[in-house]
Formats: C-alpha cells, sequence, structure tokens
C-alpha cells in the first residue's frame, strides 16, 4: 500500500510541478521511473494497467511547450545555444531508426521496438529543452545514481533475508535479462563514486555506502561482460579522482568485504567458471557477430528492420535460430544498416569530448557548481566508459539509463557558468582562509553577503 501511496504522490508532483511551476519536475520524475522500473519491482502492490510515465511524460511536453511559447525558459549560459553537436546527433539516430522502422521487412517484429525507440527520443528532446543550470543536471545525476542504489538495495534483502535467493540472475530486471541488469548496476558505481566526491554536505556518505551493495547486485548477475565493463573503469575512476588515496581506500574495502558479503552459491558460480561454459558463450557471441557482419554488408543502407536480423542470424551463420546478435553495435548496424551505426558512436563521441570540455572548465574551480559540474562529468564518463564496454557484447538499443548519460553530457558545457569573476573569487579565497570547512560545505562568495 504505501508503495501504492508513493507512486501516487510522485506522479502528482511531476504532473503539477510542470503544468504550475516548471517542466523539469516532469522530465525528473519521468526519468527517476524511468531508471527504477516501479511496475516491475513494487508489481505486487501496484494496479496493472496504470501507466505512470506517461502521465507525467504528457505534463513534461504540455510544459515544454507552455515554457517555449511564453517564454518562460531562460537561454543557456554559452551564447544562448540550446542544442550541441550531441543533442542533434542522438536525435538524428533517431530520426533514421524511424526511417528502418518504415523500411522494415517485418513491420510486427519492429514495432514493439520503435514504440520504445520513440518514447527514449521524444523525452531527450523535451529533456533538452527544459534543463537550464547545473544544478538541474545535478539532480538528475544524484536521482539516478540514488534509484539504482536502491535497486542494488532490494535484490540485497531478497538475497540476504528470503533464502538466498539471487533474484537478478534468476528474473533480471525490468525486461532486462541478467546481464542487462548486472550492467545497469555496474554503471551506478562509478555514478555513486564522483556523487560523493561532488556533494559537500554529511549525507554523501550515502553514497559511498552504496557502491558495495552495487557491486555485490552485481555478482549475484553472474554476468562476466558487466563485471569486465565494471573493471575496465577502474583506472579511468583514478585518473579522474579529486581524492585517489581514499578511492584507492574505497576499493581496498570493496575488494575486502565482497568476498565475504558473496555467499558460497555466487562464490562458486562467479569465480569457478569452467572453461567449457566460457568457450560456448563465446562462440556463441562470435558467431553471432559473424552473422551481423554478413547482413550488414548485405543491406549496408537500411539494415533489416529493427530487430528483424534476430529473424534471419540463423541463415546467416548464427548457432540456433532467433538468435540476437549480442552487440550494441553490431545489432544497430545489421537492423538499420551503417549509417544507423555512424550516427550512434558519433553521438557517443561527441558526448565524450561534450563532458571532456565541462569536466576542463569546472576542474579548478571551488565553488558549488563548478565542484558539482566536474563530479557530474566525471561519473557520467566513467558510467558511460562501463557501459560502451559492456554494450560489446550485450543488444540494449531500447536501454535509457545510457541515453539519459548522453543526455547529462551533452547538457553541462551548455548550462556551466563562467568562473566567478575577480570580487568573488576573492571574496571566496578570504572564506576559504577564514573557514576550513568551506571547501566540506561548498560555499560561494555569494552566500557571504
Amino acid at each position: 500500500m504505501k508503495q501504492l501511496i508513493f507512486m501516487i504522490v510522485v506522479t502528482l508532483i511531476g504532473v503539477g510541478g510542470s503544468l504550475a511551476v516548471t517542466p523539469f519536475y516532469g522530465v525528473a520524475v519521468y526519468y527517476f521511473f524511468a531508471v527504477l522500473r516501479p511496475q516491475f519491482i513494487w508489481k505486487w502492490s501496484l494496479p496493472e494497467g496504470v501507466n505512470w510515465s506517461l502521465y507525467v511524460a504528457l505534463a513534461a511536453m504540455l510544459g515544454a511547450i507552455l515554457n517555449v511559447r511564453s517564454r518562460k525558459t531562460r537561454p543557456t549560459p554559452e551564447g544562448g545555444r540550446r542544442l550541441s553537436a550531441g543533442h542533434w546527433l542522438v536525435l538524428g539516430f533517431g530520426a533514421w531508426i524511424a526511417v528502418t522502422f518504415v523500411t522494415a521487412r517485418d513491420h510486427e517484429v519492429a514495432y514493439p521496438y520503435f514504440i520504445e525507440y520513440l518514447k527514449l527520443f521524444i523525452m531527450f528532446w523535451v529533456a533538452a529543452t527544459v534543463i537550464r543550470s547545473v544544478r538541474q543536471v545535478w539532480v538528475l545525476y544524484l536521482l539516478t545514481a540514488a534509484t539504482l542504489g536502491y535497486i542494488a538495495y532490494e535484490v540485497n534483502y531478497i538475497y540476504f533475508f528470503q533464502g538466498r535467493y539471487t533474484y537478478i540472475y534468476r528474473l533480471g530486471y525490468g525486461g532486462l535479462d541478467n546481464n542487462g541488469a548486472g550492467l545497469m548496476l555496474a554503471m551506478g558505481i562509478p555514478l555513486c563514486y564522483f556523487a560523493w566526491e561532488g556533494i559537500g554536505r554529511w549525507f554523501r556518505w550515502a553514497f559511498l555506502v552504496l557502491i558495495p551493495l552495487l557491486l555485490h547486485a552485481v555478482l549475484m548477475s553472474y554476468s562476466r561482460g558487466a563485471m569486465v565493463s565494471l573493471l575496465a573503469g577502474v583506472p579511468f575512476y583514478l585518473l579522474r579522482s579529486r581524492r585517489k588515496f581514499q578511492l584507492l581506500l574505497v576499493l581496498a574495502g570493496v575488494v575486502a568485504i565482497v568476498p565475504v558479503l558473496a555467499g558460497k552459491e555466487i562464490r562458486e558460480r562467479f569465480f569457478s567458471i569452467q572453461s567449457n561454459d566460457v568457450d560456448a558463450s563465446a562462440n556463441a557471441r562470435r558467431s553471432s557477430w559473424a552473422a551481423a557482419w554478413e547482413i550488414t554488408k548485405a543491406n549496408p543502407v537500411f539494415g533489416v528492420g529493427i530487430r528483424n536480423s534476430n529473424l534471419i542470424s540463423y541463415e546467416y551463420g548464427a548457432d540456433m535460430e532467433g538468435r540476437t546478435i549480442h552487440s550494441q553495435y553490431l545489432q544497430t548496424s545489421a537492423d538499420s544498416g551503417l549509417i544507423a551505426l555512424g550516427l550512434y558512436l558519433a553521438a557517443l563521441t561527441a558526448v565524450w569530448f561534450s563532458t571532456r570540455r565541462a569536466r576542463l572548465l569546472a576542474a579548478k574551480r571551488i565553488d558549488t557548481e563548478g565542484r558539482e559540474a566536474h563530479a557530474a562529468a566525471c561519473g557520467v564518463e566513467g558510467a558511460m566508459i562501463v557501459f560502451c564496454v559492456g554494450a560489446s557484447f550485450l543488444s540494449l538499443e531500447n536501454f535509457e539509463l545510457p541515453y539519459l548519460m548522453l543526455l547529462l553530457g551533452a547538457q553541462l558545457p551548455l548550462v556551466l557558468r563562467p568562473a566567478p569573476g575577480p570580487v568573488e573569487s576573492a571574496e571566496t579565497e578570504l572564506a576559504a582562509h577564514a573557514d576550513p570547512a568551506f571547501h566540506a560545505r561548498g560555499w560561494t562568495g555569494a552566500e557571504l553577503n
């Protein structure tokens, strides 16, 4: 019952806030629902057939239209630009996906995936027109990290208090199989770490506590791809962190505590994988990748249609009928052609440059906005490294979390204001010398007036 009440209240906040205050309320609630998947995690408590996110999305879209018409939406600091190259490439990718739905061999198979794509790109555009400050980016960032941490808490609770039941391995999460769910939770680890770095208040420690829960949940997924993706990002975290010594301590603590937390079943399953299992999985992937490339060569422009490659992958050399390609990149090229793959890779690259620019602009700033922008840029980069490595082994076209990361990364340099001027900087430096707790609290000179 309490979950139902919570959903009603949050939905009303998203709808009412979008229409009465700012459409950012609707955007924030929409992405909260997109990551949490409440109909899955609370299905025993929520009524069937209620599309909570649709109500919030419609309110956010209406609020965005009203704001644009009344010119309430603030321009971005960077010369009034509202969209960057990263935004346009993501939207261009979406437009091409729509074209390849029209040209698909089997529209019935493509349709449900196309609808998911459509929702994803529409809300990406709405959010891009609504988000106008680093604080809004930071709110979405923290909301995402906390939501992933909550999912990890639920998965751990079921495991420890309901008979060592590996829930995420058996059921996946919210439409994702165990591998996709493991990758989703793995993306939460860099988000939580850099949230801890970017927050100047005591509650930042809660995000650090979530990291072992997230890692243990990843282990419970039994996803080797998720663990490989996570490990691939560790050098990056060390490179980007402003607190390298503390990060090393965190890593050492996690390495020490996770084997203790992991039960016998997890240790035997994850750390004692038979070579024949690894070989069988690798051979299946290699055959599906080869099939995807052959399909791409035969249909280089439009592909065969969204998820239509599964229908013919066996004819092109996959090991079984209906085999999914098991690679985001090759699945995209087979389904929607090389143009789609090029746009997708270009969007990833453009947003990488956007986060790099935001990180460099905020690198030496000690004010609240600068610290939050730097942490968000590093966290988004870290999460996208995890995703990009994991996407080599999984097909996750409608996985909304990486598109949210692309949105935040593209938005950051547009909304980041210039560093404080000389007078403000002098006040900030004076306050820093006068109060040792200044850096921890994230005050700026403006707050002293």
